[in-house]
This record gives C-alpha cells, sequence and structure tokens, in this order.
C-alpha cells in the first residue's frame, strides 16, 4: 500500500493529524486524522478520526466515531460507536457494538454486531450473530450461521438513538443454518430456517427443516 513505509509509532492526544504511511502503531485520544493510506499492526482511537485513504491493519479498536475514505482489511476490527468505511471490509473478525456502515461489501470469517449495519452490497460471513438495536438494511447476506434477534444491551442508546422500527431489512438471506426475528426479507434461502417473530418474508426456500412462529408473516414457503 505505501511505498517508503515508516515502521515507527505515531501518538495523537488531544487535536492533531499524522501522514499515511505503514506503523507499528497508531493511537489517537482526541480529534485525529490520518491524511493518506494506512497500514499498521495496530489502531486505537479513543474519540473521533478520519482516514483519508484505506486502512490495512492486524487489530483496530475504537471507541467513538471513525471515518475511513476508502476500503478496510486485516485482522480483527473491534468498534464500540460508528465506524464508517467508504469501501469494502474484508476482515477475519468483527466485533461491533454501535453502527456499522459500508458502503461497498463485508466479507469476514466471524461477525458479530450489537446494533445497526448498513451495507449497499452483500455481507458474507461464517458466522453471523446480529443483535439489533436501530434499523438496519442490507443487500444481501450469505453464509453458513446467520442468526438475527434483538439486541437488549442498554448501553447502545450511548451511540443510536432509533427514530423506526428496529428490524432488518434485505434483498436476499442464504445460509445453511438461519434464524431469523424482526426481519423484512424478499427472500429467505437455506438448509435450516427460523422465521421467528415480527418477520415479514416474501419467499422461503428450505431444503431440510422450516419453522415459522404465529406471529411471522410469510408470503410462499417452497421446499427445495
Amino acid at each position: 500500500m505505501m511505498e517508503q513505509p515508516n515502521r515507527g509509532r505515531a501518538n495523537i492526544v488531544g487535536n492533531g493529524s499524522v501522514g499515511g504511511g505503514a506503523y507499528t502503531s497508531v493511537r489517537i485520544v482526541g480529534e485525529g486524522e490520518v491524511l493518506g493510506a494506512l497500514g499498521c499492526d495496530t489502531f486505537t482511537c479513543t474519540g473521533n478520526c478520519t482516514v483519508f485513504g484505506p486502512v490495512r491493519a492486524g487489530l483496530f479498536k475504537q471507541r467513538g466515531d471513525v471515518t475511513v475514505k476508502g476500503e478496510w482489511s486485516g485482522g480483527h476490527l473491534k468498534t464500540l460507536g460508528q465506524l464508517t468505511i467508504e469501501g469494502s471490509v474484508r476482515a477475519a473478525k468483527l466485533d461491533i457494538v454501535g453502527q456499522l456502515t459500508a458502503r461497498e461489501f463485508v466479507e469476514t470469517d466471524n461477525l458479530k454486531l450489537q446494533g445497526a449495519i448498513e451495507v449497499n452490497g452483500l455481507v458474507n460471513a461464517d458466522q453471523a450473530d446480529i443483535r439489533l438495536y436501530g434499523p438496519s438494511r442490507v443487500n444481501e447476506i450469505g453464509g453458513g450461521r446467520i442468526h438475527v434477534r434483538l439486541s437488549r444491551l442498554t448501553a447502545m442508546k450511548e451511540w443510536l438513538k432509533p427514530r423506526h422500527s428496529t428490524e432488518l431489512s434485505a434483498a436476499l438471506i442464504e445460509g445453511d443454518d438461519i434464524h431469523l426475528e424482526h426481519t423484512r426479507a424478499d427472500i429467505v434461502r437455506g438448509n435450516r430456517i427460523h422465521i421467528g417473530a415480527g418477520c415479514v418474508i416474501g419467499r422461503v426456500e428450505y431444503s431440510q427443516s422450516l419453522h415459522v412462529a404465529r406471529s411471522a408473516k410469510i408470503g410462499e414457503e417452497v421446499q427445495l
């Protein structure tokens, strides 16, 4: 990513900025900017930060509000607050408490989210555990185990103040083991499917088993 990496440490306390480059660690406490593409082993931010370029990080931890003007890729992304990625996300593990917004797609082995999510493209995860606190929207979700339910984490009030009903909307949800609550989708397709309370599904396609809660609404059920 960087032509001339600088393997050092960057620290901002208060207000400030650092240039893009490759660092061992980047630490921001307060208001910070990274002026270019960033590569680092660890990134920690307590406060607000904007990165004016793509990010590649082994461990990325934030508490506050962070915007990345490009794609994000790396190992473990851990967020308490609001994270906006103006590109795609590729991570081994995502731990989100708050809101994740990605302009393109999200690809990960393990997604654990409590809060809200908005992704214009596909969310592809081997394991996806989404606990909703606020309205959420994705185009498609694909993976192995996909569970969507309401969050009861009261600390979410610090980051999100839902103005509309708390539900996930998607065009397509496809996986092996699917458990949905408070979800609105055009098509749900999988092997073992549980459609729970608060769901409105246009069409369900299943191969092994289907359980539908009394309060759920399904337009069409098809066994493959």
